[in-house]
């Protein structure tokens, strides 16, 4: 019997077991993107539904007054902190706490795992901003965010699978890195694309959790293409669970469809790295 075998098959048939405990989508998050996908949002609504979660209160002021955000006065309301970052860079903080709280484990293994996964999440979701920002496509730095954010967000289901996996004692091993590398690349697109239409998220997000490994790339898909970059230079700086220090940016598609210089993807690296500090 090969037990590596057997544990792809295990996770193959957890992964389509419609019983399986999904990681849950944030019911504060999920309204306040709600809102941010109206043409004329209400702030008023966003303000009220973060003031009525205290933790959330409490962090969206954490966040907004960190150094990331590099205000000259500290915020103490949640109105205040709307005045300065704007209501979508507060649904961004909101995406940030939420999502945060699905990443974590008891087993010291996998808390190592999830964090360099959230660190590498949190790294596509501003690199993906900051590129849409700098290639004149503001009108989707709201978007582009979450979609960064929850791009490999099949492989958090894929652990939380695993640990199932252990607790029910089917199967009393820890997979090799091989075989770990292994199941992500085999099962994190479409599972992800799967868990993010549970979460009844919008089409543009699904698509991209599935297809952003693809070999071809969809030139019309602009948001795509910025994520897909956002990643790449993600594990050039060995931000998450890769680091091929040998990537060079300027050869990859992405960045001639973007049309961006060496400068400015010099910059992307250090707006990656700085972004470091919003995944702790």
């Amino acid at each position: 019997m090969n037990p590596e075998g057997s544990f792809l098959d295990i996770i193959a048939e957890y992964l389509t077991n419609e019983e399986i405990q999904l990681p849950v989508f944030d019911e504060s998050a999920f309204r306040i993107q709600q809102e941010m996908a109206k043409k004329d949002p209400e702030l008023k609504l966003i303000q009220k539904w973060v003031e009525n979660d205290p933790f959330l209160n409490s962090q969206v002021l954490r966040v907004a007054n960190s150094t990331f955000y590099k205000g000259l006065s500290k915020v103490t309301t949640v109105r205040n902190a709307i005045i300065r970052l704007g209501a979508s860079e507060i649904s961004n903080i909101v995406m940030l706490i939420t999502q945060r709280k699905n990443f974590t484990s008891k087993d010291p293994f996998w808390h190592d795992f999830l964090n360099k996964l959230w660190q590498h999440s949190t790294g596509c979701a501003v690199g993906a901003q900051w590129l849409s920002k700098q290639c004149h496509f503001q009108e989707y730095a709201h978007e582009i965010f979450t979609a960064g954010l929850l791009h490999d967000i099949g492989k958090l289901l894929i652990v939380k699978v695993i640990e199932d996996i252990h607790r029910s004692e089917k199967m009393d091993i820890k997979p090799s890195d091989a075989l770990l590398d292994e199941i992500m690349n085999s099962f994190h697109t479409e599972h992800g694309h799967s868990l993010l239409k549970n979460w009844n998220l919008p089409e543009v997000y699904c698509q991209i959790a599935h297809d952003h490994h693809s070999e071809e790339i969809d030139e019309s898909n602009i948001l795509m293409v910025m994520v897909r970059l956002a990643n790449i230079t993600c594990n050039k700086l060995g931000i998450g669970l890769k680091e091929d220090a040998s990537l060079m940016l300027a050869a990859t598609p992405e960045a001639h469809l973007l049309g961006l210089s060496e400068v400015s993807l010099a910059k992307l690296e250090i707006a990656l790295e700085d972004a470091l500090e919003l995944s702790i």
